[in-house]
């Protein structure tokens, strides 16, 4: 999976001259999480809502008529944005970058093609691709299969076994159970009938963990600002 297939193209951003209170409005009206500050081209920083949130606190809690008139006609971008953030590249991998996030305990990169801005990767992109590998606003069913040993076999057998009761798979995909050699299995199918599936597996001897009727589970999708309400402010 590459970045460039999952990130969101062409940011909406700002040049380090524009005024904080410009750069709020831009933030609130897009329902943004973060605006990437460019210069001729180059990325130059990032104005968070974060640090939009911190200049408004300092100001309110001066209650002074000098520093609100300063931050409503002179403050910068440049003067509260964060400098030289971390960024990834076009050409990583998503696998890559989640890695990286966990590292950098940051949920929010500027995606770069060379030295050029070309797209956001953020949790909300991430959460949105996990959601149509998992079929969150499809009427897919769902099945986790205990741990077991995953051999160079295990995921053709399971998926013939699922095909052969009548599943439709669209995802079929391992998860690491607590460290251990052994794996979840989980599928996401349409069938007539989830029961027959489940005692199919558990004939050929996989246990089912879980069993899912994805239709009484996503009725209506998630919108992207309904994402953005759970999703961490800026980059940290």
């Amino acid at each position: 999976m590459i970045l460039k297939n999952w990130m969101k193209k062409d940011p909406v951003t700002v040049d380090s001259d524009t005024l904080v209170e410009e750069a709020e409005r831009i933030i609130n009206k897009h329902s943004l999480r973060a605006l990437p500050v460019v210069d001729q081209g180059r990325l130059r920083g990032l104005v968070t809502r974060r640090n939009l949130y911190r200049s408004n606190v300092f100001v309110a809690r001066t209650q002074d008529p000098n520093e609100m008139n300063y931050f409503l006609t002179q403050l910068k971008v440049k003067d509260i944005m964060i400098r030289m953030p971390r960024t990834v590249q076009v050409t990583d991998s998503v696998e890559a970058v989640l890695r990286k996030g966990a590292v950098d305990q940051v949920s929010l990169y500027p995606v770069l093609d060379g030295e050029t801005l070309v797209g956001i990767c953020s949790s909300v992109e991430i959460f949105r691709t996990f959601s149509q590998i998992l079929g969150v606003s499809q009427v897919w069913k769902g099945i986790t299969l205990r741990p077991v040993v995953i051999e160079n076999d295990t995921l053709s057998n399971v998926a013939q076994v699922a095909s052969r009761a009548g599943a439709r798979l669209h995802a079929l995909f391992t998860l690491p159970d607590n460290g251990e050699e052994e794996k979840k299995v989980v599928l996401r199918f349409e069938a007539d009938d989830l029961s027959a599936v489940v005692e199919a597996l558990d004939e050929a001897g996989y246990g089912v963990l879980e069993q899912r009727d994805m239709v009484q589970l996503c009725e209506a999708p998630l919108s992207h600002k309904e994402v953005l309400k759970n999703g961490a402010s800026a980059q940290v």
